[in-house]
């Protein structure tokens, strides 16, 4: 009787660990800057068509935390997607056969190898759960060659047929923060190119990737109707004047975004215009 009531109550932790996994850490709700439960942020995911969640790509814990947000929704039965930077476009259906079923680890390690530079280790749990639990995933990125000829050449470039998947109208908003986060960056490598069509240009290809990411998003929400997506995604794509605003200007759904906490974006510089959680470890 006694191993039976361990087992029991060995079972029961298991099946709360995803729910306190983040116990030790703070979570802050930016609407009021109040701290909050992981439950209480996750009963507020509910509401939203798509969750953004935030990642510096080499940080273990970030994935860990998508991953807790993911076992989350999914225990308590909410339809879901996973959509995913990390993938471009035009390898859905390598994303598909995978979910399927017909496709080996070794397979699927290697087309993530061609979509993306970082550590398959670092995002393999999240991609053996949705395999496992037939989550879709969705490629959200647009291709490597439309983004390096942007930045090289300007939208402008594009030809019709490149054009043909993406967005009209793209360009650099000057007057958007993301648009400012940029022009830092950009200065702290090129600094006499910070004002000229370099950076315009650089700017372009980011904000070709925003939209792009969105419009995907918008229309895997019609692929798959009725299913939240997790969206996984760099934080200056995840924040809400990247991928989010975007999203606001092709299609009306509701969103939150996830982020934990990095150098740039802490407790005392985040704000509910920019994110409505924030992570600290």
């Amino acid at each position: 009787m006694y191993k039976t009531m361990q087992l029991i109550l060995i079972i029961v932790c298991f099946a709360v660990l995803p729910a306190n996994a983040f116990a030790d850490g703070v979570i802050t709700r930016m609407s009021d800057r109040q701290a909050v439960g992981f439950s209480q942020m996750m009963a507020d995911m509910e509401g939203s068509d798509v969750i953004f969640i935030a990642e510096e790509h080499t940080n273990n814990k970030h994935h860990e935390l998508q991953l807790d947000v993911i076992r989350s929704l999914r225990a308590k039965k909410i339809p879901l997607a996973i959509g995913l930077e990390m993938f471009q476009m035009d390898n859905q259906r390598q994303l598909d056969d995978w979910i399927e079923g017909r496709m080996t680890e070794e397979s699927f390690k290697a087309v993530f190898a061609r979509n993306w530079s970082y550590d398959w280790s670092l995002y393999r749990d999240i991609f053996i759960f949705a395999r496992d639990k037939h989550i879709p995933m969705i490629a959200l990125n647009i291709p490597k060659e439309i983004v390096f000829k942007v930045s090289r050449q300007g939208f402008a470039s594009l030809s019709p047929e490149e054009r043909k998947n993406l967005p009209l109208g793209v360009t650099c908003d000057l007057n958007n923060p993301q648009t400012e986060f940029l022009r830092k960056t950009f200065e702290g490598v090129f600094k006499h190119e910070a004002n000229g069509k370099v950076f315009d240009y650089f700017c372009e290809a980011q904000a070709v990737r925003n939209s792009g990411m969105a419009m995907n998003i918008a229309n895997d929400l019609k692929r798959y109707p009725g299913r939240k997506i997790v969206a996984l995604a760099g934080t200056w794509h995840a924040v809400k004047h990247g991928i989010p605003e975007r999203l606001e200007s092709i299609k009306s759904l509701s969103y939150k975004v996830i982020q934990p906490e990095i150098p740039e974006i802490g407790i005392r510089n985040a704000t509910s215009a920019l994110i409505d959680y924030l992570i600290g470890f």
